[in-house]
């Protein structure tokens, strides 16, 4: 059966995030439940969308109070 790594990790030889594993369920079913391999062609647990990461380097916002204000 087919799997996709979800999180590194060293089986037979090391698997990167995104790689594909074929191995038999029964030696892997640890990993299916700790979430580090998911059966190939599964969808994605549905729930909360990721936040936008923060971008540091983004201007203040014309609201906030600036030099010369006040």
């Amino acid at each position: 059966m087919k799997y996709e790594v979800l999180r590194r990790h060293i089986g037979d030889k090391q698997y990167e995030q995104g790689d594909e594993r074929e191995a038999v369920a029964a030696d892997v079913a640890h990993l299916v439940k700790a979430g580090v391999l998911r059966e190939a062609g599964e969808k994605k647990p549905r729930g909360k969308a990721e936040p936008a990461p923060k971008n540091k380097a983004e201007p203040a916002p014309a609201n906030k109070a600036g030099p010369g204000r006040g």
